[in-house]
C-alpha cells in the first residue's frame, strides 16, 4: 500500500479511514497520519457528498467481489483547492484481514482541466468559425470541403447540406472555373498558398465577387494533405471601385464640356489639370500650364490662400468643400489683364491637399454692372427723400409704441392687483407721454424730411433737466425691462432750466438710452447723468458697457441707415438712424454730441448744449 501511486485506503464500517497509503501526501498534500479516523466525506466537495455517500451506502451492507465505482468526485486538498478523483470502492467488511471498504483514488485532475480546456477552445472555434464576417473553410487535397462556417454558404450561395465535397465549384462563374482549377493544381505541386478573385452565381443569376485566399495543410514530411482558407465577399468593393472609374469618367466628361474654366492645383499652387475652357479663357495651352506655377496667370491667387480670403483652408483646419467666390485679375497668355471671379475648394488626402479653383471671365458682366450701378445712383438720388421718410418713420414710432402697448397691457391686465390704483394712474400718464410724443412725431412728418437740409424747426420752451430724463426713462422703461438691463440716474444738484424744444431733446434722450439698453449685456447697468459743463452749458450723458464700436468705425455710426457691422443687424434690431437723427437734433440746438468707446468697453455719447441754452439757475 505504501508504494502505490493512487491514493489507497480503508474506511471503517461507519465511513472514517482506517487506514491510508502514503501517496495522501502527494496527492491530498495531508500525511496519511493526519486522514486516519477523519470521515470520508468532510473531505469531498458539498455538492458531491449526496452522491459519494448513495454510491458507498448501495453496497456497504454486505461484502462482494464488484468493484463499486469507477464514479468522480472532488476532495478537499490541504492547501484549500479541490483535486479531482476518479473513484473505485470494493467492500470487504466480511474479510478478517481488512473489515472495511477499500478505496483506490486516481488523481484525473489534469486530464479533466485538460479536457474542459479542450471543449472551450472547440467551443470557442466553433463560436468564431459561426460569427467570422469572412468564410472559413477545410478542403482535402483535391479541394472537395470538408467542413465550412455559416459564412462561406453565404457568400457561396448554398445551403449548409450542398457545402461538402465539390458542389461549390459548380456554382462558380464559368469562367473562372478553368483559373481556379490551373492556379489549384500549380499550388498542389509547389506547395504555396493561393490567392484567387472569384465570382458566384446566386439561383436569381445575381453575382458575388469574393476573394479566395487557400494556404495549404501539410504532414511531417511537407506533403499536402488538404487547405484550409478564407473567403472574403468583395461585391461592395468592387461596385464601389465601378462606381468611381465610372464617376471619374462623368467628372473627367463634365470638367472638359464645362464653360467656365476649372483648373486644379497642389498646396503649392503647381497646376495638375487645365481644362479646354481654361485654355480658351488665358490662351494658353494645357501642356503648356501642367506643372507651371497657378500665379503665372493669377498672381493675387496664393495670397488669397495664404489670408483666407477664400475660405478654403487655413492652418491647422479642415478642408472645406466650396469656398467663397471672390473677384481677382487674371493674365492672358498673350498679354492684358482681365476681371475674373473665382472660387476655390480644397479636399485632402493623406496629408496632401488638392485644390480645385472654378473661373468665369466677369468683363462683360463689369461692364453692365457699372451701367446699372450709374442708372441706380440716378434713380436713388431721385427716390432718397421717400426712403428717408419711410426708414425713420419706422425708427421713431417703435419705441413710444412699445410704451403705449406695454403699459396699457399692465392696466388691462391688472398685473400689478385692483389696489394699485396710483401705479395704474402713473402707467397712464406714461401712456399719455408716449402718445403725445407720437402725436408730435405725427404733426412734424413734413419737417423731418428737413433735418438733412438742417431746416428743421423747433417749438422752443423751457425745460426741467431732471423732468427731461424722467420723461426718457419712462419711454424705454419696458425695453429696460425685458433686457435685464437696469438704468442709474446721476444728477447733479441745482441744474439750470432750458430753452429748447422739449420733444426733440427727449427724442435724443430716447435713442440714446434705447442704444444703450440694446447693446449693454443683461444684468450690467447703463448710466444716465446730467451736469453742468465747463463752459457753463449742460452735458447730458449715457454709458452703457455693451460691445463698443472702434475708433475708425465711429463716423460711420453717424451715418444715416448704416450700421458698423452688418453682423450687428442680426443681433440686434434697428436701422442705424438712433445716433445720426440725435446728432442732428442736438446740432438744431447748437450743441454737439460726441462718441467715446472702444471695443469690449463700452461707449458713451455725450450731449454737450451750449451756454445760450441756459435759462436761469434751478
Amino acid at each position: 500500500m505504501e508504494a502505490v501511486g493512487d491514493v489507497v485506503a480503508v474506511l471503517s464500517p461507519d465511513g472514517r479511514f482506517a487506514e491510508v497509503g502514503a501517496a495522501s501526501l502527494r496527492v491530498f498534500g495531508t500525511p496519511p497520519e493526519a486522514l486516519l479516523g477523519t470521515a470520508v466525506l468532510d473531505r469531498v466537495h458539498p455538492e458531491d457528498r449526496d452522491e459519494v455517500a448513495r454510491c458507498l451506502a448501495r453496497h456497504g451492507h454486505r461484502a462482494s467481489a464488484t468493484p463499486i465505482g469507477p464514479f468522480a468526485c472532488r476532495l478537499r486538498h490541504a492547501a484549500g483547492g479541490w483535486r479531482r478523483m476518479e473513484v473505485t470502492a470494493l467492500n470487504r467488511l466480511d474479510d478478517p484481514d481488512i473489515r472495511g471498504i477499500v478505496l483506490n483514488a486516481r488523481d484525473v485532475t489534469d486530464r479533466v482541466e485538460a479536457e474542459q480546456r479542450l471543449r472551450a477552445s472547440e467551443t470557442l472555434y466553433q463560436t468564431l468559425a459561426r460569427s467570422a464576417p469572412v468564410g472559413m473553410f477545410q478542403t482535402d487535397r483535391d479541394g472537395a470541403i470538408v467542413s465550412a462556417n455559416p459564412r462561406f454558404a453565404d457568400i457561396a450561395g448554398l445551403s449548409p447540406d450542398a457545402l461538402h465535397g465539390h458542389g461549390w465549384r459548380a456554382v462558380l462563374h464559368p469562367d473562372d472555373r478553368a483559373r481556379l482549377e490551373a492556379d489549384w493544381a500549380e499550388a498542389w505541386a509547389s506547395g504555396q498558398p493561393i490567392l484567387l478573385n472569384l465570382r458566384f452565381r446566386g439561383a436569381d443569376g445575381g453575382i458575388t465577387h469574393a476573394l479566395c485566399q487557400v494556404s495549404p495543410l501539410a504532414d511531417a514530411d511537407g506533403r499536402v494533405q488538404g487547405w484550409v482558407g478564407t473567403l472574403t465577399d468583395m461585391t461592395e468593393y468592387v461596385r464601389t471601385a465601378d462606381a468611381l472609374l465610372m464617376a471619374e469618367a462623368r467628372t473627367n466628361a463634365i470638367v472638359d464640356a464645362a464653360a467656365d474654366a476649372i483648373v486644379t492645383m497642389d498646396g503649392e499652387g503647381i497646376v495638375h489639370s487645365f481644362n479646354p475652357a481654361a485654355e480658351a479663357m488665358f490662351g494658353i495651352p494645357a501642356a503648356d500650364m501642367l506643372w507651371s506655377r497657378i500665379d503665372r496667370l493669377i498672381p493675387d491667387i496664393v495670397g488669397l490662400l495664404q489670408d483666407g480670403g477664400l475660405a478654403v483652408y487655413q492652418p491647422g483646419g479642415q478642408a472645406q468643400g466650396a469656398g467663397a467666390v471672390r473677384e481677382a485679375e487674371a493674365v492672358r497668355g498673350g498679354g492684358g489683364r482681365f476681371p475674373i471671379e473665382l472660387s476655390v475648394s480644397a479636399v485632402e488626402t493623406g496629408g496632401r491637399r488638392v485644390f480645385t479653383g472654378i473661373i468665369r471671365d466677369i468683363t462683360a458682366r463689369k461692364r453692365a454692372e457699372s451701367d446699372l450701378i450709374a442708372a441706380k445712383e440716378a434713380a436713388e438720388s431721385a427716390d432718397r427723400a421717400k426712403s428717408t421718410f419711410l426708414q425713420i418713420m419706422s425708427h421713431e414710432l417703435r419705441t413710444p409704441l412699445n410704451a403705449v402697448i406695454g403699459f396699457a397691457q399692465v392696466i388691462e391686465m391688472r398685473l400689478l392687483g385692483a389696489q394699485e390704483v396710483d401705479r395704474y394712474i402713473d402707467y397712464a400718464g406714461s401712456i399719455r407721454q408716449s402718445g403725445e410724443h407720437l402725436l408730435a412725431i405725427i404733426d412734424d412728418i413734413l419737417d423731418i424730411t428737413t433735418i438733412e437740409a438742417g431746416g428743421l424747426r423747433l417749438n422752443e420752451t423751457p425745460i426741467a433737466p431732471p423732468a427731461l430724463v424722467g420723461e426718457a426713462l419712462n419711454l424705454v422703461a419696458i425695453q429696460s425691462g425685458k433686457r435685464g438691463v437696469p438704468i442709474h440716474i446721476e444728477l447733479e444738484d441745482g441744474l439750470p432750466m432750458l430753452s429748447g424744444d422739449a420733444l426733440r431733446l427727449r427724442q435724443v434722450l430716447v435713442n440714446l438710452l434705447s442704444n444703450a439698453v440694446k447693446f449693454s449685456n443683461p444684468g450690467e447697468p447703463a448710466v444716465i447723468r446730467a451736469r453742468r459743463a465747463g463752459d457753463g452749458g449742460l452735458e447730458l450723458s449715457v454709458t452703457d458697457t455693451g460691445i463698443g464700436i472702434a475708433a475708425e468705425d465711429i463716423p460711420k455710426a453717424m451715418t444715416p441707415f448704416a450700421q458698423v457691422d452688418q453682423s450687428m443687424a442680426r443681433r440686434y434690431e434697428g436701422m442705424g438712424l438712433g445716433l445720426s437723427i440725435s446728432k442732428r437734433l442736438v446740432e438744431a440746438h447748437g450743441g454737439t454730441l460726441r462718441v467715446d468707446s472702444a471695443p469690449g468697453r463700452g461707449t458713451t455719447v455725450t450731449v454737450a448744449l451750449p451756454p445760450g441754452r441756459i435759462v436761469a439757475d434751478a
